[in-house]
């Protein structure tokens, strides 16, 4: 209990002194049943002036509560992001606050659609595909899917929600006479109303290099380096079979000799590091349209090399698949390789 203040009446000389109860506990203590009479006009009065205290707080609260504005006024550029509100936003005043804290709580996000598909990469002469089976998940977010179509024009039907779709797409034909690759692209696209998503799926077309030995005892195991004039001679034995079969040499330590690429540079790019001759010549075969195709630069050891010749160029080649639509380039080395080579780098 605490001391509000003290007020006098008209007509007595008396200061009368006001208190407050702090809780309710206080005024039922002090006004208890009266059984004995023990209650005094102080109790009651003070019992009444917490009351009435209690309801001109509560009044002054109402009041500065019904005064302040139920709309967002400011103008100015936010400073800061907060929740789904950019730094320097502005907005058009007034508005609601509900309006405010939507915007804050809950942002426009675009939908998200994501491939549940890929294709792997194919050598130009396999089969196409007759159709590729693609699904994509569509993931709603704020507003309702509105639109889902196909790039080869199909419309299906969907749901306003998430949700997955398929589409079964016939594989163009790649081009019987390709760059360094080919790429056939398969797409969904999705709207909400506001904004439209696309997303792609892409089955790629490539060719193969080739590395490993080749045996050229039949030859005499000649020195390319002194007689060059032989170069054609061992490109009649770096048949197209040949090729076929190489295994690799162990260059990095691969059990297999080619790889579907799209440059010289070796497996997944990483060179011929390890490459072992075995007593043989190492031979490498890769497309004329790849970069430096016919002007490789041979780095052994971290060293440029030059002993290694062209014995095929711009040869017609046969892969796998009977396809002889890239022309290739073939190169040896100039003598035998007797161990392996820590880094082989062609580029």
């Amino acid at each position: 209990m605490a001391i509000i203040g003290s007020y006098s009446v008209t007509g007595y000389e008396l200061t009368t002194l006001s208190y407050a109860y702090s809780t309710v506990d206080e005024i039922l203590v002090q006004i208890p049943d009266n059984a004995q009479n023990l209650i005094e006009a102080s109790d009651v009065r003070d019992a009444v002036y917490t009351l009435w205290d209690q309801l001109q707080t509560v009044g002054q609260i109402a009041a500065s509560a019904a005064s302040a504005s139920a709309f967002f006024q400011n103008s100015d550029p936010t400073t800061i992001t907060v929740g789904g509100i950019p730094s320097g936003s502005t907005f058009v005043t007034p508005q609601t606050m509900q309006e405010m804290f939507d915007q804050l709580l809950y942002p426009y996000v675009a939908p998200l659609v994501t491939p549940s598909t890929s294709l792997s990469d194919r050598e130009f002469g396999q089969s196409p595909i007759t159709s590729a089976n693609i699904s994509w998940s569509i993931t709603k977010k704020k507003l309702n899917i509105t639109s889902v179509s196909f790039s080869d024009g199909y419309v299906p039907t969907f749901t306003s929600g998430s949700q997955t779709q398929t589409r079964n797409f016939s594989t163009a034909t790649y081009s019987q006479t390709p760059g360094v690759s080919q790429t056939n692209t398969f797409s969904i696209s999705v709207g909400d109303g506001t904004t439209t998503v696309n997303s792609n799926v892409t089955l790629t077309w490539k060719n193969r290099i080739y590395w490993g030995k080749i045996d050229l005892t039949s030859l005499g195991n000649p020195n390319l380096t002194t007689n060059p004039s032989l170069a054609s001679s061992v490109g009649i034995l770096a048949t197209d079979t040949l090729i076929k079969n190489l295994t690799g040499a162990n260059a990095g330590g691969y059990g297999f000799g080619s790889i579907l690429s799209t440059s010289i540079n070796g497996p997944y790019g990483g060179g011929y590091n390890g490459i072992d001759g075995g007593g043989d010549y190492l031979i490498f075969a890769w497309p004329s349209n790849f970069t430096n195709a016919t002007s490789p630069v041979f780095t052994v050891n971290g060293l440029n090399n030059t002993a290694f010749t062209r014995v095929r160029t711009n040869s017609i080649f046969s892969n796998q698949y009977g396809f002889t639509g890239t022309r290739y380039e073939v190169w040896v080395s100039n003598t035998l390789q007797n161990s392996p080579i820590s880094t082989l780098q062609i580029s």
